[in-house]
């Protein structure tokens, strides 16, 4: 509930966790929980401040009718109509089996297929996901979702450019291969839209919002290009990490190896792109709407994909959103002064609260745990 309510605020929720809300303000219970998050939630800012929930009830049923209706979506960008077009065939057969039986958990990794179906993925999963009229659409190995294999498999595929939409909750983590053999690790909270096959002669373009470690198949006459909420990173086969979830302040990108190019959406690409090294970050200020490029150890931005978290000399602040998303807790720090102090630490088979008390070895601080809720308070005698 909490990081729904977050991301509500955000203006970084999804559809189907905007479904999700909904459902859970059905009880008057949760709606308490609704004002007292917003209230009380230092990082949203919303301290002293008056929610009307029932308004914001309103508002969110307003929002979910709207999607039911999607040809009265109005656009000059036809790749943006076709997108939402498919996402909300997909929202609307969601809704009906959420709401009648309840099938599809939050915490589900979700994948909508073009024609609107939802289908629920295990993250070590086997086996083929095949459509109503018995096309296989992707298959599924050891957890990894495989595009380029089903497309052998099928060569009847439409040749026209259709888009699934992967979702990763909090907590988990997935492997995909898209069809022209580049890999992409999925981060926990993140979503990535992607034509199910790319065509000849036109860019291979996919859609980002989270964190995800590409490593892009070689195409010298296809160019390769990630969107994410406010940058655009022009691939020229290479390996790299994006981190764009939109609740954050900056994109980053890191480069491992080859080259890459980044610029904003809003500014011409000849004009104004950045060229990347291998081991530099190129940092995005969403208020600033400035770039900024470093040299990193890349170790510390791709730790994830083996399984494990490096931080080097990170905020508190900063570190608490990289351990919601992996361990797919809620963490309210009502000790204000700690976010900004900074840390080193490596994990990788630890537990959330070994995590916890390894930082308070550093710097004292009590945690109150119960289920996924997390609450950080100030010791008693400072």
């Amino acid at each position: 509930m909490k990081k729904l309510v977050k991301k509500y605020f955000t203006n970084s929720i999804t559809s189907l966790e905007l479904i999700a809300l909904s459902n859970l303000l059905k009880k008057s219970k949760n709606r308490k929980y609704f004002e007292e998050y917003t209230r009380l939630d230092h990082d949203l800012n919303f301290a002293m401040r008056h929610v009307d929930v029932e308004a914001e009830y309103l508002k969110i049923e307003q929002k979910i009718k709207s999607l039911e209706k999607p040809r009265k979506l109005k656009t000059t960008n036809w790749y943006q109509w076709a997108a939402v077009f498919v996402g909300l065939v997909g929202l609307g057969y969601f809704y009906t089996t959420y709401n009648s039986q309840n099938e599809i958990d939050e915490n589900s990794i979700i994948l909508t297929l073009d024609n609107g179906d939802i289908k629920v993925i295990s993250e070590d999963g086997t086996g083929e996901i095949i459509t109503k009229k018995g096309q296989v659409v992707v298959t599924q190995k050891r957890g990894r979702l495989n595009y380029a294999s089903a497309d052998s498999k099928d060569k009847n595929v439409e040749e026209k450019l259709v888009f699934n939409e992967l979702a990763i909750p909090y907590g988990k983590k997935l492997q995909i291969t898209l069809s022209d053999g580049t890999l992409v690790h999925l981060n926990a909270g993140s979503t990535l839209k992607y034509p199910v096959k790319f065509l000849p002669g036109m860019k291979r373009q996919v859609f980002l919002n989270g964190e995800a470690f590409f490593e892009v198949a070689k195409d010298t006459k296809n160019l390769f290009l990630v969107n994410t909420s406010e940058v655009n990173i022009q691939v020229y086969g290479t390996k790299f990490n994006v981190n764009a979830y939109k609740e954050d302040q900056e994109i980053k990108t890191v480069l491992v190896e080859g080259s890459v190019g980044i610029y904003g959406q809003n500014k011409k690409r000849t004009e104004n792109i950045v060229m990347l090294t291998p081991e530099y970050i190129a940092s995005w200020n969403k208020k600033e709407k400035r770039m900024r490029v470093n040299a990193v150890d890349v170790n510390e931005y791709t730790a994830w994909t083996k399984g494990y978290l490096i931080f080097k000399v990170r905020t508190f602040s900063e570190i608490i959103k990289v351990l919601e998303r992996h361990y797919d807790v809620a963490i309210t720090n009502n000790y204000i002064e700690l976010n900004n102090k900074r840390f080193f630490a490596k994990f990788d088979i630890e537990t959330i609260d070994q995590v916890l008390k390894s930082f308070q070895n550093s710097e004292p601080f009590v945690f109150k745990k119960e289920g996924n809720k997390i609450s950080i308070t100030k010791p008693l005698n400072e």
